[in-house]
This record gives structure tokens, sequence and C-alpha cells, in this order.
């Protein structure tokens, strides 16, 4: 067991040798061993100085009486691997085992976060292993640094495995569990997979963020489903889910890419959603708007083409030189010398 951690207020100049004056100043061994552990805590949370600190403490340990246990060698494992020293965490953690100190959990996780994020995921899926053969259960953050090393390795579908197995265990899946498996399979391509899990993750009461939703929408893109992103798109917009400040600009590009897939086999999808984008103050891009404007001149609507550019411009997006020259080219060809024309000319100051 760890010990049993008093709560101290560090000043932020602590050194480790007054730490040592602390505890030599400690008649009682427990209390001394409360301020080790408590000091250690301090340090394996602060920066990478912080956690050679810690490590000096523990090392004069032994030699004042105080070995250490679970707790101690479990704070420090966590600080070296907050820092990315893998090796030393390792190093410590074949120590802890040889004398005895249990592992627990949290130690567990902390080294196979490490190893998922420095892209050991076999050696950290062997931790799992080892872990519940010693009758330790794996967490919900456990399994979720595991889906993420194995995504991020574009093994997705091993991924989903492990998750089927956590379900099994009874660990209940996160925000950040479904996140990550949604966006690895996203990237992979597998778009039905992450609208199943979309589908279980709302089963559970877990409401999908704006950035997930854009995760599953540039997935059906990527595979060019826009008419499946738009149905996505317009659930988002329905359900009440708007973007944050740091979701807007993804929004924003994807809404657009949206349009401009509808535009070749659904001109009219495409039309409604950018009425949608300006009702909601989404800003139309350049190439949304030729887009628009190319669908609306195939279809013979030159009028309404005008009329959109005019609303385009007026919200303060400049037209490329392709559509003007589009426009005017469908315009002259059918021999529309009207008042459509007469506004282009005037826009092109001709």
């Amino acid at each position: 067991m760890g010990s049993k951690v008093m709560m101290f207020k560090w000043s932020k100049n602590i050194t480790p040798s007054q730490v040592i004056k602390l505890m030599r100043a400690e008649k009682d061994v427990e209390k001394s061993m409360a301020v080790f552990d408590s000091a250690t805590a301090e340090y394996g949370n602060g920066n990478d100085g912080t956690v050679d600190a810690g490590l000096k403490i523990f090392l004069e340990m032994p030699k004042r009486g105080c070995d250490p246990d679970s707790y101690t060698y479990g704070t420090l494992i966590s600080g070296l691997c907050r820092f990315g020293r893998i090796d030393e965490a390792k190093k410590l953690f074949t120590e802890m085992v040889e004398k005895d100190c249990a592992p627990t959990v949290v130690t567990y996780t902390s080294l196979i976060n490490s190893l998922c994020g420095s892209k050991n995921v076999d050696e950290a899926m062997r931790y799992l292993e080892e872990m519940k053969s010693k009758g330790i259960e794996p967490n919900v953050f456990t399994y979720s640094s595991l889906m993420d090393g194995l995504c991020k390795d574009g093994r997705s579908l091993q991924a989903m495995e492990l998750f089927e197995m956590m379900m099994a265990r009874g660990c209940r899946p996160n925000m950040v569990t479904y996140t990550t498996l949604i966006t690895g399979l996203c990237k992979e391509q597998k778009i039905q997979e992450a609208v199943e899990l979309l589908d279980r993750m709302n089963l559970q009461g877990l409401k999908p963020d704006a950035g997930l939703y854009g995760k599953v929408i540039s997935g059906f893109c990527a595979i060019s489903k826009f008419r499946e992103a738009a149905n996505f798109l317009d659930e988002m917009i329905l359900g009440g889910i708007t973007p944050n400040r740091l979701t807007w600009n993804i929004h924003v590009k994807t809404s657009n890419e949206v349009v401009r897939g509808l535009c070749a086999n659904y001109p009219s999808r495409a039309f409604t959603l950018y009425l949608s984008m300006r009702s909601r103050g989404i800003s139309v891009e350049v190439e949304t708007l030729e887009s628009l404007v190319k669908c609306l001149c195939k279809k013979g609507e030159f009028q309404k083409a005008v009329q959109l550019v005019d609303e385009i411009v007026t919200d303060g997006c400049i037209p490329s030189k392709g559509t003007w020259k589009l426009l005017v080219g469908h315009t002259l060809d059918k021999t529309i010398v009207g008042e459509a024309s007469d506004t282009l000319l005037r826009d092109l100051d001709i």
C-alpha cells in the first residue's frame, strides 16, 4: 500500500536538500515518509528539472531509513513518463516490481500512455496483458491511450477490437474514447464503422460535438459521398450542435467542401445548403462560389447566377476572374445582353 500523504504547500523554490532537512527533523518515520511522498508528487508534477530533483530525493531516502513504496514509485514513474523519459521510467518500474511494490492501474497507464506516444504500441499492449494477468483491471484511460496509439499507427480496426473487449469487461467508454476511435476510423476511410460508433455513442447518452461531426462529414467527403455528408451536416444543425471558436474554421471549410461536392449531382441540395450557410453567418469561399455559378449556368439559370454573385460581393467575397468569365461567356453565348450583362460589365469597370 502507498503511504498516507500529508498535504504540504511547497514553495516554488524548494530544493531537494531542504526537503531532506525537513525529513530529518521528523522523528516519526511515517511522517518523514509523508514529507517525502508529498515532495515527490510536487516534483513529479513540475517540469523536467524538478523530476530530476525528485529522483535525487528518491536516491537519498534508503540512506535515511525510508524505503519507497508503491505510491512513491508510481509518482516518479508518472513524472518521467510525462516528460518522455520512458527508458528511465521502465527501469524504475522493473526495480519497483523486484522490490515487491505492487504497481497500480495508474502506474501501468502512465507507462502505456507514454509508450503509445512514442509509437511503441506493441510494447504498450504487452503491458496491458501483464497487468490483466496480475489481476489489475485497466480503466477507461488505459484503454483510451492504447486505442489512440493504435489509431495513430493506422490500426483502427484493432482499436475497435480493444473497444469491444473494454465493453465486455464492463468498462464504459467516455467522450475521449469515442473521439479517438471515430477520428481513427475516418482517417482510414472506414466511414460506416465510424457512423455505427457515433450511433452507439448517442445511445450511451454522450452527445457528439461539432468537431466530431466534422470528422465524419470530412470522411464522407474524402470518399465523394457528399449527399451523406450533407445529411450529417443537417443532423448536426437540427440537433443544435454549434461549433466553438476552436472548431469554427474547420466547420466553415467542411461546409464549403460539401456544397462544392453537391454541385455535380445534387445542384438543388447544394443551393439549399448555400442558403443555410449564409443564414448562419458562414463565409462562402471563392471556389465554392465558382462551383455554384458553374452549376447554375449549366442549368441555364443565368439571372440566378448573377444574383448569387451580387449577394456574395455584398458579403465581402471577391469572385475570381474565372467566375466572371464564366458568367460573361454564358451570357454572351445565350445572347442575353440585357440587365444581367450591364450589371456584370459595370462590375468589371468596362
